[in-house]
């Protein structure tokens, strides 16, 4: 049965901590060997998806639906056949954080991308976060960021404050009668 997205996150995790647990083995020469058998199989399987990524060259619209999927296109980022530049994949995940954002009066914008470091003014409106989540704006925009470019390693946050709005007619004014007001500036 194929796996659905929580199970293929399962999973993945699950590879992780046994690749971790390879650096851990009391015998260097078998755990080198384990990881060597391992980078080969990688290397076999990205090879096999780069000939079908080939393939698909001509239908740019299935190579897009291939890399919209979660897994997938992890993978095509692991062997470097990701159809997007890493660029549009930050602008992507911050037009999403923005429709979340702009829900709350607040918004975002990518100030600059610097290798592995993405660089983010996030202004909080006064509704007080994102909305997105219980947890801290800034965490969620890192998430997103890094969820769409995992090639990212470091998501810098600027934070401003949006300002208060400002009142179009003073409030004093508000309450001078016309003769007064009138006075003042004649």
């Amino acid at each position: 049965m194929p796996w659905d997205d929580e199970e293929a996150r399962r999973h993945v995790l699950r590879l992780e901590e046994l690749l971790a647990a390879l650096g851990g083995l009391p015998d260097h020469a078998a755990a080198a060997r384990a990881n060597d058998a391992v980078q080969a199989l990688v290397d076999l399987y990205g090879e096999c998806l780069r000939r079908i990524m080939g393939q698909l060259a001509d239908g740019a619209e299935a190579v897009r639906r291939l890399a919209g999927d979660e897994l997938v296109g992890h993978l095509l980022l692991v062997h470097d056949l990701h159809p997007d530049p890493v660029a549009a994949r930050v602008e992507a995940a911050i037009a999403e954080m923005r429709s979340v954002l702009r829900r709350k009066d607040g918004d975002i914008e990518l100030l600059g991308l610097d290798g592995a470091v993405a660089r983010v003014r996030l202004t909080e409106g006064g509704g007080g976060g994102c909305g997105c989540s219980a947890e801290p704006p800034d965490a969620a925009v890192r998430d997103a960021v890094m969820g769409h470019a995992p090639e990212i390693e470091q998501v810098e946050i600027e934070t401003v404050r949006a300002s208060e709005p400002q009142a179009l007619i003073p409030v004093d004014s508000l309450f001078r009668s016309p003769v007064t007001a009138g006075r003042e500036t004649g």
